[in-house]
């Protein structure tokens, strides 16, 4: 298939992931890679009251004003060079739909689209934790789940699931970001393959974003990160949603500018 030049998933100075080099700098790389669509998807905030570990990045709203106010500046700036679309990187988390979707009516003017992504799941107590911080931290809050990892994963795709399943308001793209975010941390976790039964559950999720007429991300943070090595989702399950007619859109998920178009090819290669 003809897989358009686009990285619809990336961060930016503001994310307090990266470094200092300017944003300018994501954008010229961009063009240089031969990129023809680039798409801007900031973290929306999080909810106050969050379970969080001190230095988990966390954007604010006085960032997205800064994010919204030079990315104007960039649009302007490199109309006639690039496209550059408008987005948020939105978390899902269970029971708090109405808060997403005021969120989303709240910017709705500014949004393209959006990237629709599970970082919070249920932990043994269950209270909403992050599943991408650090291999430690999941195991200390998981352990009764990690007994059976095939039980973490349910519970993480039980909650992917709840995210398609939630209403979104907006007539904008929607696309499911880093699907399998739960084997981030496979190789230090000793995470197994996923069983028949998940495999089942991800093929009713691939069935419900078909419905919706949602996007799938192929997320190429995880084979960079030496945690894990796999895309998000894997090559298996981007086939699968590939035969389905899910459109598949590649996304860096950059937070810093060598990240930008980072293993693109290697998604050309699995879309042949």
């Amino acid at each position: 298939m003809m897989l358009p030049k686009k990285d619809g998933h990336t961060h930016t100075p503001f994310s307090h992931q990266n470094s200092d080099e300017v944003f300018d700098a994501y954008i010229e790389r961009a063009m240089t890679l031969g990129f023809e669509t680039y798409t801007i998807t900031e973290h929306a905030p999080l909810l106050s009251g969050l379970s969080l570990p001190g230095d988990y990045a966390v954007v604010t709203d006085e960032d997205i004003v800064q994010v919204k106010r030079e990315t104007a500046r960039l649009i302007k700036k490199y109309k006639q060079q690039i496209t550059i679309t408008k987005g948020f990187e939105v978390d899902y988390l269970a029971n708090n739909e109405v808060n997403m979707r005021r969120f989303l009516r709240d910017n709705q003017t500014w949004l393209d689209e959006i990237v629709l992504a599970v970082h919070f799941i249920p932990d043994d107590v269950g209270e909403l934790r992050p599943i991408d911080y650090t291999a430690e931290y999941v195991s200390a809050h998981f352990s009764n789940l990690l007994a059976d990892p095939q039980k973490f994963y349910q519970r993480y795709f039980q909650t992917v699931a709840q995210s398609v399943e939630a209403v979104i308001g907006l007539d904008v793209p929607v696309r499911i970001g880093h699907l399998g975010l739960v084997k981030k941390f496979q190789k230090v976790l000793n995470l197994p393959d996923y069983s028949d039964g998940i495999y089942r559950q991800i093929g009713d999720i691939l069935q419900m974003i078909q419905a919706r007429g949602y996007q799938l991300e192929f997320n190429a943070a995880g084979l960079s990160e030496p945690e894990n090595g796999e895309a998000y989702p894997d090559n298996d399950i981007i086939t699968a949603a590939q035969d389905m007619g899910i459109p598949i859109i590649y996304g860096s998920d950059a937070h810093r500018v060598h990240d930008i178009g980072r293993h693109f090819d290697l998604l050309k290669e699995v879309l042949k």
